[in-house]
């Protein structure tokens, strides 16, 4: 739990929304994700998608600390980013291995779900492996696939995204990326390995 954090983005939406810049002068988005630490010198993992655009990002550690971010690498194929503050001797979280897990085991998502409740952790089990989904590309209209994917039952909430799906021995063996819209229970996260 204390390696997880809330991330706040700020975009600006008149270049977002309207291309070329047209829109409203000042018109800002905001939008909040998870993340989860992984270097104690401020690594954090998290979804492309969760600061894709950011003109800022803040990042708030579960001990109420607050830090300005720097998105420091992305993947669009596989939704994800890092972040990177300047903090030193972080909590981090220990990686699993995706490798190994079966249908049925344990499956905890951790969180910060509609941006309302930072910490939060819900519980379930992984439902399925390897699958695929589409998924809306906001920012810049139209989809992508995300491919390999863990299905879980463990809520998994719009804020959720970027924090990471656990085990049972509270290691981290996926990244939640997306759920079922027209579904309750359908939940995706990236697997570790990948």
């Amino acid at each position: 739990a204390p390696a997880v954090v809330t991330i706040n983005v700020t975009t600006d939406a008149s270049e977002s929304l309207f291309p070329g810049g047209n829109g409203p002068q000042g018109f800002v988005q905001q939008g909040t994700g998870s993340g989860v630490i992984i270097e104690p010198d401020g690594l954090i993992l998290t979804n492309h998608h969760v600061v894709d655009g950011a003109s800022t990002v803040r990042v708030v550690l579960s001990d109420g600390r607050t830090f300005d971010g720097k998105v420091a690498g992305i993947d669009t194929y596989t939704d994800l980013a890092f972040v990177r503050i300047e903090a030193t001797a972080l909590p981090t979280a220990g990686l699993g291995d995706s490798s190994s897990i079966r249908i049925g085991q344990l499956a905890i998502a951790m969180g910060d779900p509609l941006g309302e409740f930072p910490g939060s952790v819900s519980s379930g089990i992984v439902s399925g492996l390897d699958r695929s989904v589409v998924v809306a590309d906001m920012a810049r209209g139209g989809a992508t696939r995300l491919n390999h994917l863990i299905q879980t039952d463990a809520a998994i909430n719009p804020g959720n995204s970027g924090g990471p799906l656990l085990d049972g021995d509270g290691k981290v063996i996926g990244i939640d990326t997306a759920q079922a819209g027209a579904a309750q229970g359908i939940g995706f996260a990236i697997p570790i390995d990948l």
